[in-house]
């Protein structure tokens, strides 16, 4: 038979799309032999030149466990009600000793790229009694191993019926679409409570994967659809192992291919850790993220020592952890251009000879190497009022205006069509005790979100209590609500990052006649007597040093 070519940069068309709805309305074996070349040159072998790109670049650890591959072409699947003839690519557990119990596929129909994990049904009974048996109380150590490995970006775990070969009339919708879980320990915990409703059900797979419907397939190159599909592999196959492996072996397996995963992804940082350590409330912490999550981009605003940089590194440190994506900081200041940020020209030097080039910022850097993560990415600006900000931003003001249409872009001067990525979180810091606070306009206050952080007492509290430093700390919190009262402007308050140091004992007299007492100056320049009452003499009898 004559060779097929897959094109290496769009192996998937239209053609494809077309192809399979034609064949889900006559599901015969009259139509493949009339379509059989269409169906080698559109699905069938860019499906296994997919599949072949992503088993090359998996990890070695993965590979050692899944040597066996087989292709299902031409099955008819049931999902959501809806039936579709599916073109799929397995990998199996590589001993058979263990078990050929869980998957991970591939699948293709007229309706969706289908990628992640797959088991049968009727093995759950198998699966619940070696989690029960090797991941109960009295192994915390693989529970603790199931914690931490975070499930793909934007899956779906759908309890599905399969049907080989059949034409038979679409059930009312025999598919159960589970919520999502973070994590597989939840996953895993969330199937097991409802095993009992899902019987009665005529149910034959589970599966734990990510769709991308037709628009999305064409829209990726072929590298980026081996990405998605690669990182997702990597994200399901613990439960590949929970699956597949029935005895001791399995959490010792969980807690090995942990070394690979977290070489790949980032540790998850809990909301739990971000509250312990700024002071906050899960809750409120939990409205920041959803609210960055939501808006794409936000400031976090306050007045001088309430740690916002701080608060923002957590923060983003909590959106990428469990992905692959990354953070980064820039500062703004005075001098920042829209050069600095967007693109502008720079000279460079070649053979001896002083060129002019455009050349990218700060910002297009930062998302052409978010382009090719497929997780979130944060960049952080600090002080970001402090440049001035219509001209930096340019005409990125116009993707800052509305995040959720993902399809609107810009032409930058070079010629370049530009958008934001949709993985890209922006979250900035704003000192409301600085005068360049009056250059942020409207316009700019409207394209992000604000999340005002105040000076926080309990923190210092619990600061100082947990390093055991014996410093009186209730009476300079007193203080502090003091000057704080004097001062009667929410954004002109003194933080308490000043005072997060394990030798404040001894810098105290420092810290305050050589950095409170000059910011005070300078708010009460009119008010000297004011001034006298905070005054370090005054301060010292107080504190009863």
């Amino acid at each position: 038979m004559e060779k097929v070519f897959v094109h290496p940069e769009c192996p998937f068309s239209t053609d494809t799309f077309n192809l399979l709805t034609e064949f889900c309305e006559n599901p015969s074996s009259d139509f493949y032999r009339a379509h059989k070349r269409d169906f080698l040159k559109y699905v069938e072998e860019p499906l296994k030149y997919i599949f072949s790109q992503v088993e090359e670049q998996l990890p070695d650890f993965i590979k050692k466990y899944i040597n066996i591959k087989w292709e299902q072409f031409g099955s008819i699947v049931e999902t959501k009600g809806l039936q579709s003839i599916a073109y799929s690519i397995f990998f199996s557990f590589e001993d058979i000793y263990y078990g050929d119990n869980a998957y991970l596929m591939l699948r293709f129909d007229n309706q969706d790229l289908t990628f992640g994990f797959c088991t049968k049904f009727n093995e759950i009974d198998g699966i619940i009694d070696n989690y029960q048996t090797n991941y109960d109380i009295n192994n915390p150590s693989a529970i603790d191993s199931l914690k931490r490995y975070n499930l793909p970006n934007q899956y779906h775990c759908y309890l599905t019926k399969e049907i080989i070969r059949s034409t038979l009339p679409v059930d009312e919708d025999p598919t159960i679409i589970m919520k999502s879980p973070q994590c597989i320990y939840e996953l895993l915990n969330s199937i097991i409570q409802q095993r009992d409703e899902f019987e009665e059900y005529n149910i034959t797979n589970i599966q734990v994967a990510r769709s991308l419907k037709k628009k999305e397939v064409l829209g990726y190159s072929a590298k980026k659809l081996i990405q998605l599909i690669v990182q997702t592999f990597k994200k399901v196959f613990p439960l590949f192992l929970c699956c597949n492996v029935y005895d001791n072996d399995s959490p010792l397996l969980i807690n090995q291919y942990f070394t690979v995963y977290e070489k790949e992804f980032n540790l998850v940082y809990n909301l739990e850790e971000i509250s312990e350590i700024t002071g906050f409330q899960t809750s409120e912490v939990n409205r920041w993220i959803s609210t960055i999550n939501r808006k794409k981009q936000a400031i976090i605003q306050g007045p001088p020592g309430t740690g916002k940089t701080f608060i923002a590194e957590k923060l983003a440190k909590h959106l990428i952890g469990g992905g692959d994506g990354f953070s980064d900081i820039i500062q703004f200041h005075p001098a920042y251009t829209y050069e600095d940020f967007i693109e502008g020209l720079r000279p460079i030097t070649q053979n001896g000879q002083l060129t002019y080039s455009i050349v990218p910022g700060r910002f297009l850097e930062f998302c052409e190497k978010a382009e090719a993560r497929e997780e979130t990415c944060v960049l952080i600006i600090d002080e970001i009022n402090r440049a001035n900000l219509s001209q930096v931003f340019g005409e990125l003001m116009y993707l800052l205006d509305d995040r959720q249409d993902t399809g609107r872009f810009i032409t930058l001067a070079s010629g370049t069509p530009f958008k934001i990525p949709t993985n890209v979180r922006i979250i900035g810091t704003m000192n409301t005790a600085d005068r360049s606070i009056a250059l942020v306009d409207n316009a700019l206050r409207r394209r992000f979100a604000f999340i005002p952080i105040y000076p926080n007492y309990e923190v210092l509290r619990q600061y100082h209590q947990r390093e055991k430093t014996g410093f009186p700390v209730d009476k300079l919190t007193s203080i502090l609500e003091d000057v704080n009262r004097a001062i009667n402007n929410k954004h002109y308050q003194l933080g308490i990052s000043f005072f997060l140091t394990k030798t404040l004992a001894e810098d105290i007299q420092d810290i305050w006649e050589m950095e409170i007492e000059p910011y005070l100056e300078e708010y009460f320049f009119d008010n000297q007597a004011k001034m006298d009452e905070f005054l370090w003499k005054n301060i010292n009898n107080k504190l009863g040093y």
